[in-house]
């Protein structure tokens, strides 16, 4: 069987205070990169809109330009 030699494990010998610092130390932490998870999710967003919006505008030019052949070609 293994024993814990870690903080977990001596819990109780650790002052009240300086784990609840800790923890708010960590929980900072974790929002920061929340935050920066957001933020890169966020700009990948917008990328994504911005090459959707080309590929519509270079799909309809195309489209546009079948269409002119067609008629060109003597087809409605």
């Amino acid at each position: 069987m293994q024993t814990h030699t870690g903080p977990s494990a001596r819990s109780s010998d650790v002052d009240p205070e300086q784990r609840l610092k800790t923890l708010e130390a960590g929980l900072e932490r974790l929002e920061k990169e929340l935050e920066g998870l957001q933020d890169a999710l966020y700009r990948h967003e917008v990328l994504q809109d911005r090459n959707n919006g080309e590929l519509r505008r270079r799909i309809e030019q195309i489209a546009h330009g079948l269409g002119q052949d067609a008629r060109a070609d003597g087809r409605p």
